[in-house]
């Protein structure tokens, strides 16, 4: 199953969605420092990001911004900041999906799942990306 990286300072919240996301197949690398969360990134071989904005250092948005520099590895951000402009900066920054905490445990992973199924080519998508009409 795919790897989750999930960076959040918050250490009982990330103990509780790395254990849920364990249940529910995933593997899970934690971080709770924007600082190293590239190297988290490349050394967990990190399918997806999890990526919280506030935390000490660099804020989630500018490790956001750094990832986008080095990797196309999607990013959701779940994080207590939920505002239109917050959601909207993110996103604009790059972020794959964003979601406000609190939230539903069942909801990040079906939003997990939808971004690995985009994030990999299927046996659907042509070889020359050009997107075709569905058979009637």
């Amino acid at each position: 199953m795919a790897t989750v990286l999930l960076i959040d300072d918050d250490a009982e919240l990330t103990r509780l969605v790395a254990d849920y996301l364990t249940r529910e197949g995933f593997t899970v690398a934690t971080s709770s420092d924007g600082t190293k969360a590239l190297g988290r990134i490349i050394e967990t071989r990190a399918d997806i990001v999890v990526l919280d904005i506030m935390m000490p250092g660099p804020d989630g948005l500018e490790v956001l911004r750094r990832v986008r520099a080095e990797t196309a590895v999607p990013v959701l951000m779940l994080t207590a900041r939920g505002d239109e402009d917050d959601r909207i900066a993110g996103l604009d920054l790059g972020a794959d999906d964003y979601l406000a905490k609190p939230c539903s445990p069942r909801e990040l992973v079906s939003r997990i799942r939808a971004i690995l199924r985009r994030a990999q080519p299927g046996e659907s998508t042509p070889p020359d990306g050009a997107i075709r009409p569905a058979a009637a």
